[in-house]
């Protein structure tokens, strides 16, 4: 009974392996297949809002004609965020709220954590439909600002 089991098993193991194979070799010949290795594209936060790297940021920030807006929770903001950045989490209503706030026509900057960059995704693009038109993402958000040696503001200060 063993010896049957174990065949069994074996065999179940090849034909898992050819399914697998054959698998692979049509995907790759299709032009519509997935990709196994996706390229960095595909990871980038979808939004229609245009990206800043800080350094650019950093002039709207220097002539006080940009808003920061930090779509990271309250938490978070709380914690330590870009000097004079409104606190705007992406799961609130905040964005509604803070549009009646603005000026005409401002530059808004969104930005969250690097790793969660598509909360700022999100706020841009609600900020979008709303009719802003100079909308934009913070790339690398609050790390890459703290990188470039910018103002924070912290819980202790």
């Amino acid at each position: 009974m063993t010896e049957i089991l174990t065949r069994a098993v074996k065999e179940a193991v090849i034909i898992v392996i050819i399914v697998v194979i054959v698998a692979m070799v049509v995907n790759r010949a299709r032009d519509e297949g997935i990709p196994l290795i996706a390229d960095a594209e595909t990871f980038r936060v979808q939004t229609n809002a245009e990206f800043l790297v800080a350094g650019d940021a950093r002039a709207y920030f220097d002539d006080g004609s940009g808003i920061f807006l930090d779509a990271r929770e309250e938490r978070l903001f709380a914690a330590e965020h870009i000097e004079g950045a409104l606190n705007v989490p992406s799961t609130g209503g905040g964005v509604d709220e803070m549009a009646y706030m603005v000026p005409a026509d401002p530059v808004l900057i969104c930005y969250s954590a690097e790793s969660t960059e598509r909360e700022a995704g999100v706020i841009a693009d609600k900020l979008l439909e709303l009719g802003f038109t100079r909308v934009y993402v913070l790339h690398g958000g609050l790390e890459a600002w703290k990188a470039e040696g910018l103002p924070t503001v912290k819980e202790s200060e």
